[in-house]
């Protein structure tokens, strides 16, 4: 019953990710095209794009480590894991784009905090965010294969 809710909310706050990447890159694109400066709508846009990320992050942990492993024992020690395709994508390769989503997205913050011109704000903010969000969506369209 936890694992059901857990893995719910993990799901719909992977939507509410995915809306705020998407609307922080949109957000980059058009200060790029209009030679914008940098407000406040992108730094709301990217926060909410970095604390869900976070949230994933802590939620994606409980369910892996501790509710899961309650229920069927953790995926680590599945003797088969390295051989199912479905296993090892949990296992390894979801979490390590995920953990390299939200790396990038910190270092994507930082970098836009400590640079001064709008312009180059927006232009990391294109590169760092729009390489998260394609790890994301990358990762979401395997997950869906491996339903």
């Amino acid at each position: 019953m936890i694992y059901t809710f857990a893995f719910s909310v993990h799901v719909y706050i992977s939507a509410l990710t995915l809306a705020a990447g998407i609307v922080t890159i949109i957000l980059s694109v058009r200060g790029l095209v209009r030679n914008a400066g940098y407000g406040g709508i992108e730094r709301w846009s990217s926060l909410v794009f970095y604390i869900a990320l976070y949230l994933q992050l802590i939620l994606g942990f409980l369910i892996y480590v501790t509710l899961r492993s309650s229920l069927t024992g953790p995926l680590w020690e599945v003797p088969d894991t390295e051989n199912d395709a479905s296993l090892r994508f949990w296992a390894i390769e979801h979490i390590a784009l995920m953990i390299f989503a939200l790396f990038l997205t910190q270092l994507g913050r930082i970098f836009i905090r400590r640079t001064g011109a709008a312009h180059r704000k927006f232009r990391a903010s294109l590169f760092y965010y729009g390489t998260s969000l394609a790890l994301i969506l990358f990762s979401m369209s395997i997950a869906l294969f491996f339903r």
